[in-house]
């Protein structure tokens, strides 16, 4: 291959590599919205659930624990799936069973319940949370530029959007089908970006060459 040859393919691949990259950085993008959304839109219908349990404040408290339980549950477990299954997997997965179980406590009819089914939930939650951000992190690795504030960003936006639009549909939609439509929503996000996450692949950037320290003196 000549030298001219060499060097179209080379930025043929450089162009298509960033195609790649930035299709994935979208794809990212969304997940991290929708992350932020659901959360929101759980958040907004707080009051309406309280009242269809009959939970008294303490109770409500002690059954909103069910929430972060589940979550650093799987916090400390998620590392581990993403080793072994893939960052990517384990985002589309967690991030199809986030939409899921957002229903779940809308179901509920007792504190203990809503506890127990916010814990579910919760493990979703974390476990999304963890595996979208070590994405993220390799994002900005292989890209070599601070995104991560966008993914953030991202989040925001989704929780504002979940906020908003939960604030208008409250009104007029029992929790159950409020947080129904929100579930179709996430579960068509996770199909949609969840096929560019499956078929990408990040690059590992080759780190800058060092040189070996100097041994100690003796």
């Amino acid at each position: 291959m000549s030298l001219v040859n060499k060097v179209q393919h080379l930025k043929f691949q450089a162009r298509r590599r960033s195609g790649d990259l930035g299709r994935l950085r979208v794809a990212l993008c969304a997940v991290f919205a929708v992350h932020g959304f659901i959360y929101a839109s759980w958040a907004v219908r707080v009051p309406a659930v309280k009242e269809q349990t009959g939970a008294s404040p303490a109770a409500l408290g002690l059954a909103l624990l069910g929430l972060s339980a589940g979550a650093v549950t799987t916090m400390l477990l998620a590392g581990a799936l993403c080793r072994r299954f893939g960052s990517q997997r384990i985002t589309v997965i967690s991030c199809a069973l986030l939409s899921a179980t957002l229903v779940l406590p809308a179901l509920a009819h007792s504190a203990i319940s809503l506890g127990l089914m916010l814990a579910v939930f919760g493990a979703a939650y974390g476990c999304l949370n963890v595996a979208m951000n070590s994405i993220a992190v390799d994002m900005v690795a292989a890209l070599r530029r601070p995104v991560m504030p966008g993914f953030h960003a991202a989040w925001s936006f989704g929780g504002l959007a979940g906020a908003g639009i939960g604030g208008l549909l409250a009104p007029h939609l029992s929790p159950l089908r409020h947080l129904s439509l929100i579930a179709l929503v996430g579960l068509l996000v996770a199909a949609v970006a969840g096929r560019t996450l499956l078929i990408g692949t990040i690059p590992v950037p080759d780190g800058p060459a060092t040189t070996p320290a100097p041994p100690l003196p003796k």
